[in-house]
């Protein structure tokens, strides 16, 4: 079981599930996302989504946090049928800023559908197994901003289109970032729901954005994909 839980001082959520459940949504998500290449105009996404799975490979390994919960009275029943079992589970954590994490849910969309081809059956169950991780995003995000902001945003959920990220500009998504991280954390809570809302729409800021990097790629006859994000991220992440 994967679950969210706000950070302290709510910049974003702490990821956490144990061996196997990081493990297999990190086998899914890189089924789903390809070889290099593979989607013309998804490769800055692609190498996106890629970063969590790094993140999660690297919590399975030790190298994030953990924590240790006492295991649930079904589990200590098994002690009785001479079944070894230990006093406490093991979960690994990692923390993802808001913007990521809603990124994250929103373009697995295209990736489940690009995919497809691919697809043994309809039966497969790598786009089911990422679907399950989306549903626990969304269920959060639902209970952060309520019922009545998320009616707002249910739409955005399911896209009217595979492709809306082809050739997105994820320098906005650092943007996003940045900005977040800039709020109070009084303020973070209630600016959740407007970042749902950018990520999902290419709004004026989104396309001010993008043309500020295709004029700093024209010169050097550089793909936009090279231009980095100059807004800096804070040294220290008050998470």
């Amino acid at each position: 079981m994967i679950w969210l839980e706000h950070t302290p001082n709510y910049a974003g959520v702490c990821l956490s599930g144990d061996r196997n459940d990081l493990a297999s949504l990190t086998e899914s998500i890189n089924l789903v996302v390809g070889e290099e290449g593979e989607y013309p105009g998804y490769e800055l996404v692609r190498l996106r989504v890629l970063h969590l799975c790094n993140e999660l490979n690297q919590a399975v390994k030790g190298q994030k946090e953990a924590t240790l919960l006492p295991i649930g009275p079904e589990r200590m029943s098994m002690n009785s049928l001479a079944i070894n079992s230990t006093e406490n589970n093991v979960y690994f954590r990692i923390r993802i800023l808001w913007p990521e994490l809603l990124f994250l849910g929103f373009v697995l969309n295209d990736f489940i559908e690009l995919s497809a081809k691919n697809r043994q059956h309809f039966w497969d169950p790598t786009p089911a197994k990422i679907r399950l991780f989306q549903s626990v995003i969304g269920e959060f995000l639902e209970n952060t901003v309520g019922e009545s902001k998320f009616r707002l945003l249910r739409s955005s959920l399911t896209p009217n289109y595979i492709g809306y990220y082809q050739n997105f500009f994820t320098q906005y998504i650092d943007y996003l970032n940045t900005e977040f991280l800039k709020l109070d954390k009084a303020k973070r809570l209630d600016n959740v729901s407007i970042v749902a809302k950018r990520v999902a729409n290419k709004d004026a800021k989104y396309m001010k954005i993008k043309m500020e990097i295709e004029k700093l790629a024209i010169p050097e006859a550089d793909s936009a994909d090279h231009v980095e994000d100059t807004s800096g991220y804070p040294e220290n992440v008050l998470w």
